[in-house]
């Protein structure tokens, strides 16, 4: 059989060239498609009927294919003009068209690593496997295989995909489905309420969070295979899809369908019980607050358990009048903070007493954190407490009204800031002066100890460890304190009749143990969870790997060897080096001799160190690298610039240079942390003092008895809490 196709001379066929070709990538085990299967398109009998249809003069009012054709719309008898059309586009011959149960080739797409798929009618980047439009394709060689560019033609790639109805518009694609052959694969997590998929485990957390937020975060979720059109675009295009594996038949399908229904049997037998009823299987810490049996008692979603105490959001619609509780709540605590400084030393002495009858009143008075920044961290719990009181007036039934009069003051939105100062105090006050008993039906009745229980919820519905349980509570006993001393300090000034010493003992019986208050119960669960902390061992977090040289080990499960720590020290230096050098003193070639630096630590003088020592005069010219950077040399030549006649900082310059500085700073404090013997912790290798001040925190060299304020001697005992002892 002959087969006549009519090439014009101007615009000669290109030939296959086969080294341009990339491997197939399909394999046998792929499942067909939607599409015909290959056994309907005998290439013999379309050739024949290509050949025919030249001699045929069907009626030119033939029937257009659709937008999105099956492969049977490419071997149906053509019309005259489509024949004619077919005849006269160079290299576009049926002849040259090679058919697959997938794909659809063309000698030049595949010198382009391009293929048709031939289900959709899209085509696919072989090297990239993603999908590309008819109108696409020299950009997507632009930016990705600008080395196939010499082989592009725009007319006769246009005139192929126009025979092969590609389509100029990627295709919307919904899953659950089969494969899409052409696009990559990729390992995705499922949800198990929609049909979406995300690669990552933070994506799909989120994703849960915003769309599902009523139903209770799975602890694992489905693994799956998912495809997507692009991995860049905007639109559907980089919209992920689930792949369902191949379809079995016959008896192999029965024989799954009969597993799955065992494993769900299975499954529901096999389901975690989250309040077991064995005493042996729930921890200590749970035994006494029953904290998991109160939660179950709620009937409410995790979620919403832990939203509930969640800080406010202006984002949300729910808790756009709070925007700004935690401003108020913040100004509140300051305030009472700056009582501390006119408030009598006993009132605070006895504040910070919290069990006289047992301990005696405490010589340390209560006092403010050594960093102000700290009491923002301190005040988070109460913000969610008072947001839950805000969020859901149950809790209260005897302190509804004035919850109700600072919840509308929240929504009127009350100009005067100390009024709902003033609101807040009276809330708190409320709450924490209110003997709170147990009943049958709530095992909790204290707000806030629900408040704490739910702060240590977790997402899967489990409890925090004792051991993370303290901190929260010694931040409400902090903010406790606090409210008591405005209500003393206020007590005082309203009646001339009263002290700060009559107010306290009023409000006394309310921030001790072993009274029937909140500070008493939070007290005692702070003991009971030092005491489990204290007594329970950890699990090893350590597995010897190598029970010979013990070179190697595992840390929580990730391999470690000795040789990679040493590796750690070595890039810190490289990396210092490098910093050094090429970003603080960008290029300039400055020395420091110190082979021979003199210090005297028995030296207490203010302002004395070792670098303002006179003996040590390497130190003395401290203005170089300022000089260097005033005059433009080595890599500060834009630090300064000339504006209206003066010189001002180049501030942009300045800040990449400090952050640079900063990151060799880290790195200098991390190796003097790693191999100095510094102290364990990096808080105290940062507050360490490089010259003397009026007041340091220890002396600078040793100190004799004789030197001690307190004037104790070797023959005395020593003084309580004295640093010298």
């Amino acid at each position: 059989m002959e087969i006549v196709t009519n090439v014009p001379p101007q615009m000669p066929a290109i030939p296959q060239d086969e080294t341009m070709k990339s491997p197939s990538i399909l394999s046998n085990d792929d499942a067909p498609m939607h599409s015909p299967p290959a056994a309907a398109f005998d290439m013999s009998d379309k050739m024949e009927e290509s050949a025919m249809a030249s001699q045929r003069a069907p009626s030119p009012r033939s029937p257009q294919p659709k937008e999105g054709p099956s492969i049977m719309s490419l071997v149906h008898t053509p019309s005259t003009s489509q024949a004619a059309t077919q005849v006269n586009q160079p290299g576009t011959s049926m002849a040259d068209v090679r058919m697959e149960p997938h794909f659809i080739h063309h000698p030049y797409l595949d010198s382009l690593n391009l293929v048709v798929n031939a289900e959709f009618h899209f085509l696919t980047c072989q090297l990239c496997q993603e999908g590309i439009t008819a109108t696409a394709g020299r950009a997507h060689l632009v930016n990705k295989h600008p080395e196939l560019l010499p082989n592009f033609d725009q007319g006769h790639f246009q005139a192929i995909t126009s025979q092969l109805q590609v389509m100029t518009s990627l295709p919307t694609i919904a899953g659950p489905r089969s494969k899409v052959h052409g696009l990559a694969e990729f390992d995705a997590l499922a949800c198990d309420h929609c049909a979406l998929v995300y690669t990552t485990l933070k994506s799909i957390r989120k994703h849960h969070a915003t769309a599902h937020r009523e139903v209770p975060a799975p602890q694992h979720w489905r693994s799956c295979r998912a495809q997507r059109m692009r991995p860049e675009g905007a639109g559907t295009v980089r919209q992920l899809w689930e792949v369902t594996s191949n379809a079995i038949v016959g008896e192999d399908s029965r024989e799954k369908a009969l597993v799955d229904k065992l494993l769900t049997e299975l499954d529901q037998q096999l389901k975690t019980v989250q309040v077991p009823t064995d005493g042996r299987l729930i921890t200590p810490w749970l035994l006494t607050t029953r904290w998991n049996e109160w939660a179950k008692w709620l009937n409410k979603p995790t979620e919403e358990l832990r939203a509930l105490v969640s800080l406010p959001r202006p984002s949300s619609a729910e808790d756009e009048h709070y925007s700004t509780l935690s401003d108020s709540i913040r100004l509140y605590f300051e305030e009472a903070v700056m009582l501390i400084d006119t408030t009598d030393e006993l009132v605070l002495q006895r504040l910070n007493s919290p069990d006289p009858a047992k301990e005696g009143i405490s010589n340390m008075p209560f006092h403010k954190h050594m960093h102000q920044s700290t009491l923002k961290q301190y005040i988070h719990p109460i913000i969610c407490f008072v947001a839950m009181l805000l969020r859901d007036l149950w809790f209260l039934p005897d302190a509804n009204m004035e919850i109700s009069r600072l919840d509308d003051m929240f929504q009127e939105g009350a100009p005067d800031q100390s009024q709902i100062m003033r609101q807040i105090h009276i809330v708190l006050l409320k709450v924490w002066t209110t003997p709170w008993s147990k009943s049958k039906y709530h095992i909790v009745p204290d707000p806030t100890e629900s408040c704490l229980a739910l702060l240590t919820l977790n997402r899967d519905g489990s409890f925090k460890q004792p051991k993370d349980v303290t901190k929260l509570i010694a931040k409400f006993e902090y903010c406790m304190r606090l409210t008591f001393l405005r209500e003393i300090r206020a007590r005082a000034s309203a009646s001339p009749e009263m002290d700060e010493a009559m107010a306290c003992d009023g409000l006394q019986p309310w921030f001790v143990e072993k009274n029937y208050s909140t500070f008493a119960r939070l007290r005692s669960l702070q003991h009971r969870a030092s005491a489990i902390a204290f007594s329970t061992m950890s699990l090893p977090r350590i597995w010897w790997t190598d029970s010979e040289a013990w070179t190697s080990l595992n840390y929580k499960g990730n391999p470690i060897a000795f040789s990679d720590v040493c590796l750690i020290f070595r890039d810190v230096e490289q990396k210092l080096v490098d910093i050094w050098e090429n970003k603080v003193l960008r290029g300039l070639q400055l020395r420091v001799d110190y082979d021979h630096i003199l210090d005297d630590p028995s030296e207490r003088n203010v302002g004395y160190s070792f670098m303002f020592d006179p003996r040590n005069t390497c130190f003395q010219d401290r203005a170089r690298l300022v000089r260097a950077v005033v005059e433009g040399k080595g890599g500060f030549s834009k630090f300064l610039l000339r504006y209206q006649g003066e010189l001002v900082w180049n501030q942009s310059a300045l800040r990449g240079w400090l952050q640079d500085y900063a990151e060799m700073q880290k790195l200098l404090l991390m190796r003097a942390e790693m191999l100095s013997g510094a102290p364990s912790r990096g808080s105290e290798l940062t507050a360490m003092l490089y010259r003397n001040t009026q007041a340091p925190p220890h002396p600078a060299g040793p100190i004799l008895q004789d030197d001690c304020p307190h004037g104790a001697r070797q023959a005395d005992p020593p003084f309580p809490g004295c640093p010298y002892q």
